[in-house]
């Protein structure tokens, strides 16, 4: 079971429904305020160190909902020993039973003061305020009720996780690509895609290779198509390859892959040569470098920036995506 910490505590802060004068807030020994709203319910025992909380929570900086889990799923904290918890959410926990409310204010001034200003949303600033409200669903004596607890609730909020998955990494892959066509408008502007293009085909040329073009400039010299399913955007690939600098014919990697094709998992030499070949298929692939690493390399890259590459593939594998976008 995942547990929620002190760290998602503050880093999820709530919702002020009740103002922080009013004087019916409580302190902690620390200075945490805090209002319980009783459910009224006796017969159940307060929460003790050790036992685990399932709750909803509404989080707010100020005036601005930082989290909700309302519509998503509740979450879950062992309860520590009041002695344990410094200005943190997690002193209040002892004094609360199954049913109960609770708001809890923390102030950024005083989280700053005790050194936990690391711990803070960007943006945060002194003077600024966090809220919580916390509505306690269950109070669990043992961990494998918890446990047993937990995995149904992550069941049953399954297929959200999955949905809102796919859209961010829909979401992350737009903006990947309107990055990329951005560098490589910026380099065709320049001139240096004409150039690496030119260079690409006098290099083939002095080789006596005969390689065909696909996509926006990447040369294939197809060895062996294969018999089996063609590699197409989507399909998950399995790919066998040499990778070598085409200034020095320097290896620089060998290794197998397995990827989605054209979901920007690869350089874009790569998604677009590979779609020449099906599964079984055998070739060379020449890569200008404005489809290979581009102008901005990583700090530390073994490349160059816009240094050209070719790879050695063989494709091992071509089948049909599956796998839920959430476990890509």
């Amino acid at each position: 079971m995942k547990k929620t910490n002190r760290l998602l505590l503050l880093v999820l802060p709530v919702a002020l429904i009740l103002s922080c004068n009013n004087l019916d807030f409580k302190r902690t020994k620390s200075g945490v305020l805090y209002k319980i709203i009783s459910s009224g319910n006796s017969k159940d025992s307060l929460a003790k160190p050790g036992q685990v909380v399932k709750f909803n929570v509404i989080s707010k900086l100020n005036d601005s909902v930082l989290y909700s889990s309302y519509d998503k799923m509740p979450a879950y904290l062992r309860v520590a020993n009041p002695n344990e918890a410094s200005y943190s959410p997690e002193e209040v926990f002892p004094l609360l039973r199954k049913g109960d409310s609770v708001v809890i204010v923390t102030l950024a001034d005083s989280l700053i003061d005790k050194g936990q200003g690391n711990q803070l949303p960007p943006g945060t600033k002194k003077g600024d305020r966090f809220t919580a409200t916390f509505k306690i669903l269950e109070v669990f004596t043992n961990d494998s009720l918890a446990h047993a607890d937990y995995d149904a609730e992550m069941k049953k909020d399954e297929p959200r996780r999955q949905k809102e998955e796919a859209e961010q990494q829909a979401k992350a892959e737009e903006q990947q690509r309107v990055e990329l066509n951005k560098e490589i408008a910026e380099a065709k502007q320049s001139g240096e895609v004409d150039k690496e293009l030119k260079a690409m085909e006098q290099y083939l040329a002095a080789k006596n290779i005969h390689a065909q073009k696909t996509g926006m400039g990447v040369y294939v010299d197809i060895k062996q198509q294969g018999d089996g399913p063609m590699a197409d955007s989507g399909k998950v690939v399995t790919v066998k390859y040499t990778g070598r600098k085409l200034e020095t014919d320097s290896v620089f990697q060998s290794n197998t892959y397995t990827f989605v094709l054209g979901k920007g998992q690869v350089i874009p030499g790569w998604d677009q040569g590979l779609r020449v070949f099906k599964k079984g298929g055998k070739g060379t692939i020449y890569i200008p470098g404005f489809l290979a690493y581009g102008k901005n390399v990583n700090p530390g890259s073994p490349f160059k920036p816009y240094e050209p590459l070719i790879f050695d593939v063989e494709l091992l594998d071509v089948k049909d995506n599956t796998t839920p976008a959430a476990n890509q």
